[in-house]
C-alpha cells in the first residue's frame, strides 16, 4: 500500500494480526490487501488526502480495512456507532462519503461481504473544507454532556501509540475486542495496537455485556490481552470462572470510568493497569503499573505533562493533545501548546493521581454556599468506609439530599455525614440507603446523575 499520511509507515507491510470478528476468521494478508481495495476504490471515486468520511461500521473486518486505508491516504475518518443515521452527519460533517452497513442514501455506500469496498461506484457528495492533519473526528460529550467532534492529528495519535505500546503487553498477544472501535478508547489504545502488534484479534457483537459468551470467547481463542471497563471487570468478578478468565490475561486496560472499590478488589491481583485519558488526549494521559488498583486511581503522566490547577483540576500538555475540534462546518484549531484542562478533579500523592469527581458535579445553593460535591463524595467515602457509592444533590436550591449504598446494605448514622460535611451538615434535609443496585450506571459503570434513585 502506499500513501502519504504519517501514520503510513507503520501499515507499508502486512502485520501478523489475523482478525476473528463473530467467528468468520480473516488472515493478516487478508486484511491487508483489503485495506489495499479500499484505498483504491476511495481514490477511484476522488476521496483524497484532507476529505472526511463517516465509518459507520461494527466492529469487524470492514472496520479494520477501511481504517488502514484510511490512514494511509490520509483521509479523516469520522467513527460512529453503526445504528447511528448517518445522512445528517454527511452535511455536519461536511463529509464526502460515509460507509454504512445498509442504507440507500445517494452517498452511503455499503461494504462487500467479506468486509472490502462496493463492488460498485461510490457516489461521494461536494465537500469545501480540508482537513488536511486529521486522523480522526471522535465524537466525545466530554464531561459536559455536550457531544463534539474531536480532532485528533496524525502526530497526535502517533505519539499516543509511541508512548503506550511499551506498556501494553499486547506484542504477539491473542486481544479479545469488547470496546467499540467508534470510541477513542477501544479504536486508539485497542484496535491500532492490536493492529500493529498482536498476533490474533477477536472481536464479537455484545459480547461485552454477557460474561458467559465473553468468557467462551477466551477460551475459544486462547486469550491473553484485553481492554475493558470497570463494570466488565466487576461482571467478571462475581464468579469463579471469570476471576480465573481475569488472572489468565497478560496485559490490558482498564478505563473509561473511575475504579470503584469492587472492581479495585477484583483486579489487584490481575496484570491489568489502569489507562486515563480523555479524547481530547487521544486518549492518552496516564497509567498503573500492573495490579496497581485502588478505588479513584488515575495513575502516573505518560507521554504529556500534567498539572494540577488551584481549583484542583487536572491540566495537560503535550503531542497527545488534540488540534481541535469541528463546529459549525469547519474547523476550530486550538494552540498545540496550551494546556487543556479536563474539568477532572484530582488529588496527587508522590506523583500518582486520583479522580475526586467533575466539575460539573459541584452547586451551590441559593444563599451562595458552594457545595463542591466531588471533594466531599469522596470524604464521606475515605471516613465512612462501609459506603461503597455516594452523591450529593441539591434539593430546590436550599438543601443538600444525599443517596448513598453500602457493603451491608445498612445505613449508617445521619450524624457522621453532617460532621464530615462540617459546616454544610445544617443544610442536609435527607440522606438515605439505596441497593447497590437501585442505580442507573452507564455501559461504563458510572452513576448516572441524571437518573438516580427516588428518594422516599
Amino acid at each position: 500500500m502506499t500513501g502519504n499520511s504519517a501514520l503510513q509507515e507503520l501499515f507499508d507491510v502486512c502485520g501478523a494480526a489475523e482478525l476473528v470478528a463473530d467467528g468468520v476468521k480473516m488472515t493478516a494478508t487478508q486484511l491487508h490487501h483489503g485495506a489495499d481495495d479500499w484505498s483504491r476504490a476511495l481514490r477511484r471515486a476522488g476521496i483524497a488526502r484532507g476529505d472526511r468520511v463517516v465509518c459507520a461500521l461494527p466492529n469487524g473486518a470492514a472496520f479494520a480495512q477501511l481504517l488502514v486505508a484510511a490512514l494511509a491516504d490520509g483521509v479523516t475518518l469520522a467513527p460512529v456507532p453503526p445504528d447511528e443515521d448517518v445522512g445528517p452527519l454527511l452535511d455536519a460533517l461536511d463529509a464526502r462519503i460515509a460507509i454504512a452497513v445498509e442504507s440507500t442514501h445517494p452517498h452511503v455506500a455499503t461494504p462487500s461481504r467479506t468486509g472490502g469496498p462496493p463492488n460498485g461506484p461510490m457516489e461521494p457528495r461536494r465537500a469545501t473544507e480540508r482537513t488536511d492533519a486529521v486522523a480522526f473526528l471522535l465524537r466525545s460529550s466530554g464531561t459536559t454532556g455536550v457531544p463534539r467532534w474531536i480532532a485528533l492529528s496524525d502526530a497526535g495519535v502517533l505519539a499516543v501509540l509511541e508512548s503506550h505500546l511499551p506498556f501494553l503487553g499486547i506484542d504477539g498477544a491473542s486481544t479479545l475486542c469488547v470496546l467499540p472501535w467508534h470510541h477513542a478508547f477501544g479504536l486508539i489504545l485497542g484496535l491500532l495496537p492490536a493492529l500493529l502488534r498482536a498476533r490474533r484479534i477477536v472481536t464479537a457483537t455484545n459480547v461485552g455485556r454477557d460474561t458467559t459468551s465473553m468468557i467462551a470467547v477466551v477460551e475459544t481463542h486462547a486469550v491473553d490481552h484485553m481492554n475493558m471497563v470497570p463494570l466488565t471487570a466487576s461482571r467478571l468478578g462475581t464468579s469463579d470462572e471469570g476471576r480465573r478468565i481475569l488472572q489468565v490475561l497478560n496485559g490490558g486496560l482498564v478505563g473509561g470510568a473511575p475504579i470503584d472499590a469492587a472492581a479495585a478488589a477484583v483486579l489487584s491481583s490481575t496484570r491489568l493497569r489502569i489507562g486515563y485519558g480523555q479524547t481530547e488526549a487521544g486518549p492518552g494521559i496516564m497509567l498503573s503499573h500492573p495490579g496497581e488498583f485502588r478505588p479513584m486511581l488515575l495513575g502516573r503522566p505518560i507521554g504529556c505533562d500534567v498539572r494540577m490547577d488551584d481549583d484542583g483540576v487536572l491540566a495537560f500538555r503535550g503531542a497527545n493533545a488534540c488540534i481541535g475540534f469541528w463546529q459549525n462546518a469547519a474547523l476550530t484549531s486550538l494552540d498545540p501548546d496550551r494546556w487543556h484542562r479536563t474539568d477532572d478533579i484530582v488529588t496527587v500523592s508522590a506523583g500518582v493521581y486520583s479522580f475526586v469527581g467533575r466539575t460539573s458535579m459541584t452547586f451551590k445553593l441559593a444563599n451562595g454556599r458552594l457545595v463542591a460535591a466531588p471533594a466531599l463524595e469522596r470524604a464521606i467515602r475515605e471516613r465512612i468506609t462501609r459506603i461503597t457509592d455516594v452523591v450529593l444533590m441539591p434539593r430546590g436550591g436550599e438543601g443538600i439530599d444525599i443517596l448513598y449504598s453500602t457493603f451491608d446494605a445498612l445505613p449508617v448514622d445521619d450524624a457522621a455525614i453532617r460532621d464530615i460535611l462540617g459546616g454544610l451538615g445544617k443544610y442536609i434535609h435527607r440522606t438515605q440507603c439505596v441497593g447497590t443496585d437501585d442505580w442507573f450506571r452507564s455501559s461504563k459503570g458510572e452513576i448516572d446523575r441524571r437518573r438516580l434513585p427516588a428518594l422516599r
